[in-house]
């Protein structure tokens, strides 16, 4: 007021440019420092929250940059708002993908469960036991532990079928697959059903004497139940620590245990033949 009093129209302009000059030269440091506070923090906290949401932390929120809360009363409320939703909705869908994913699962096993089952006794299948009996001998080969696979084998089978009908027949095998599966331990040995009146189980980690010992409970238990002359031939054979190959292996047991099998069948039915047995009475033969 001064100066427009006492200066000349010169000086005055003058000292209008300058007080405007230092004004702008003031004022700029100031905007961009507010610029910084008001706008470039919040699209930090955005650019960390997308950064998040990106390494899979679905589960934070935004706090809205508008005090109305609820309300997106600006561009960057709105941005805020939307970005909460998108985090939100992808949540939800991989939530969903989760469950889906959780379920596809779960249907595959069953599935699985249902190809290497037997429909009538509730037994592995011989499909299951093909796969297993290798799978089996290799570990045990390499972990030196005690394996031995049954076969069994019920006697006069078609001789009940023709005489009391088939689902007689079929509930014969029925409760013997419930023997056999109750006789062995779950998870641990695998009992199977080859189809028709032949079953077996793989036995892991029990020595010859308690083989036999089990083979001979399945025995007893059936001869309680038969019907006719139906009864149970059962031959055992043991794995060679010393194999090298699994497949090899496998089939030797299998042709080892059909042996003595057979072996039960034609000399009397209704015994157990162990491979110690087998040999003896070979020898004696």
């Amino acid at each position: 007021m001064a100066v427009a009093e006492f200066a000349d129209r010169n000086s005055l302009a003058m000292y209008v440019c300058l007080h405007f000059s230092l004004c702008i030269a003031l004022c700029m440091p100031i905007a961009n420092w507010l610029e910084d506070w008001m706008v470039n923090r919040e699209l930090h906290k955005m650019n960390n929250f997308c950064v998040k949401l990106k390494q899979g932390k679905l589960d934070q929120r935004l706090e809205l940059y508008s005090n109305k809360v609820g309300v997106a009363t600006d561009e960057m409320s709105l941005l805020q708002h939307n970005l909460n939703w998108l985090a939100h909705s992808v949540a939800k869908r991989e939530s969903r993908l989760t469950e889906s994913l959780a379920k596809t699962r779960r249907d595959k096993e069953r599935l699985n469960l249902l190809s290497y089952t037997d429909h009538l006794t509730g037994l592995f299948n011989k499909r299951f036991f093909e796969l297993k009996l290798v799978e089996t001998c290799s570990k045990c080969i390499s972990c030196k532990t005690p394996l031995h696979l049954m076969l069994i084998d019920c006697d006069h089978f078609k001789e009940v079928n023709d005489k009391y009908g088939h689902q007689e027949g079929d509930r014969i095998l029925a409760e013997l697959g419930q023997i056999i599966n109750s006789s062995v331990r779950g998870g641990t040995d695998f009992p199977f059903r080859f189809g028709g009146d032949e079953f077996g189980a793989i036995l892991v980690g029990v020595d010859s004497t308690r083989c036999e010992q089990i083979a001979e409970r399945i025995r007893s238990r059936f001869a309680g139940v038969k019907l006719g002359r139906a009864s149970l031939s059962i031959g055992l054979s043991k794995l060679c620590y010393q194999a090298i190959d699994a497949e090899t292996e496998a089939e030797k047991l299998v042709s080892s245990a059909d042996k003595a099998l057979y072996f039960a069948k034609n000399t009397g039915r209704d015994k157990v033949i162990s491979p110690a047995r087998y040999k003896e009475i070979s020898q004696n033969l």
